[in-house]
């Protein structure tokens, strides 16, 4: 009797919808490594997102909180808007995944959370916000940076003139008669802005349910976040002034930011608390708390969706394509190239001078492309003197001391290349449609023996 009992109860706790969660989170994790690898080198591993680490660990909790108040319950049957909404999310992921689409793959990655908690589990808008709240663990909010960089500029430059202070403003370089100050892309505000809108949309989540008070508490978490950030810079501005640019705070100004921005956010939690209304996450059900198990029509759809889109598994057969990997002259100059699959040394007849590389990339690391950002195609040590396009290649002159070279690039994919790196993005994107994945980069040099217009000539012969 008891061993029945004990059964009964395990049956029990393993079809709690909050179980459920961890293992869709979990899943949905594992068969998306490559995305999340993506998440921990441009994410996770900058300073600007050091709170995504925390932002997992709330998800999971509101849901907790839903699935023990009744809120979060399995559905009983497949219903086909959520399906099709999951198919939509899990298509456009295998799709910007072999197109290489790293703002694509994030958002489809974070679409296939949501859908996959709308599919699984019975609709309600409680629900959705704990999926959406992983928004801020990926790190594409960097294309705000130029506006509010700009922005910082105006108005600091605005709150200088109050300081009487001579100051000096061209684009982001800001002089002061003690020394000279940049406005960053670190000093856009946007480490800020990010915090106060996880913050704030958090507790409009637990506390506000009025969609005015809502937008109003939004709006104001916002414009202080940015407000502080203002204050931060010109505060550093007028110490280095005052202090001929010796205080420490020169060196260590994020930390000073901080000491403004806390206060703030407690001043907003104590006005946030006038506009609070009855916490509804933590109010129970009123009625019948599901407590069995989701349909199994609807398991296994979702597992049939997520590993047909799968990263992982696409990754792993890729990583099993073989490529012809030919040593070559590491002596040579050769440009800095990340995350290629293997590298061939293309010999020209009676041309033994020119230095051919063909990088191959087959797509099983979702930056090694081509047109991977941190990819430098000018050999280390060389500077690039002019860049010029012909018709079927780029071409850089380059120098080094006394030292002239070409350096001629193309990009191609599916056996046409390009020299325009976003008609080639466009192309690799429709054949990523039908999962080709497969890129090049051909990248030659040849020195010069006067003014290169003799080694121009080579070009036809590449």
């Amino acid at each position: 009797m008891t061993f029945i009992n004990n059964k009964l109860n395990l049956n029990a706790l393993i079809n709690k919808p909050f179980i459920g969660i961890i293992l869709l989170f979990s899943s949905i994790c594992v068969l998306n490594i490559p995305v999340l690898a993506t998440l921990w080198r441009h994410g996770f591993d900058d300073g600007t997102y050091s709170h995504a680490f925390l932002i997992p660990f709330i998800s999971l909790y509101l849901y907790y909180e839903l699935s023990k108040n009744g809120k979060l319950q399995f559905r009983e049957k497949l219903s086909v808007i959520p399906t099709i909404l999951l198919i939509l999310s899990c298509y456009l992921l295998f799709i910007t995944s072999n197109a290489q689409v790293s703002f694509g793959y994030w958002v489809s990655l974070l679409a296939v959370f949501i859908t996959s908690v709308i599919m699984l589990f019975r609709f309600n808008w409680y629900i959705v916000f704990p999926a959406a709240f992983l928004v801020f663990i990926f790190p594409f909010w960097g294309v705000l940076v130029p506006l509010l960089q700009n922005i910082s500029v105006i108005a600091v430059t605005y709150m200088m003139s109050f300081t009487g202070v001579p100051t000096f403003v061209e684009a982001e370089i800001i002089t002061i008669p003690a020394g000279v100050f940049e406005i960053a892309g670190g000093c856009s505000g946007l480490r800020y802005m990010i915090v106060s809108l996880a913050i704030g949309s958090l507790f409009i989540f637990l506390n506000i349910r009025d969609t005015k008070r809502a937008v109003l508490f939004l709006t104001i978490t916002i414009l202080g976040a940015l407000l502080t950030n203002w204050i931060r810079i010109t505060a550093l501005i007028l110490i280095g002034e005052y202090t001929n640019m010796e205080s420490s705070l020169m060196e260590d100004h994020n930390t000073f930011g901080w000491y403004l921005y806390v206060p703030f956010m407690i001043l907003l939690f104590v006005w946030g608390n006038k506009l609070a209304e009855v916490n509804s996450i933590t109010q129970k059900h009123v009625g019948c708390i599901n407590e069995t198990a989701p349909n199994k029509m609807v398991i296994l759809s979702f597992i049939a969706l997520t590993l047909i889109s799968s990263t992982a598994l696409n990754s792993f057969i890729l990583s099993n394509t073989n490529f012809e990997n030919i040593e070559f002259n590491q002596k040579a100059p050769i440009p800095k190239i990340y995350y290629y699959t293997s590298v061939t040394n293309k010999t020209i007849s009676n041309h033994l001078d020119i230095n051919y590389l063909i990088y191959n990339f087959n797509g099983s690391n979702l930056d090694g492309k081509p047109t991977y950002y941190a990819n430098n195609l000018i050999p280390e040590g060389w500077r690039l003197e002019t860049q010029t396009k012909s018709k079927n290649w780029l071409i850089y002159t380059v120098v080094k001391n006394n030292k002239k070279a070409i350096v001629f690039v193309k990009y191609e994919v599916s056996g046409e290349t390009f020299i325009n790196t976003t008609d080639f993005k466009i192309k690799r994107l429709v054949e990523a449609f039908i999962g080709i994945n497969n890129t090049k980069l051909h990248w030659a040099f040849i020195y010069c023996a006067e003014n290169c217009s003799k080694e121009r000539v080579e070009e036809a012969k590449l």
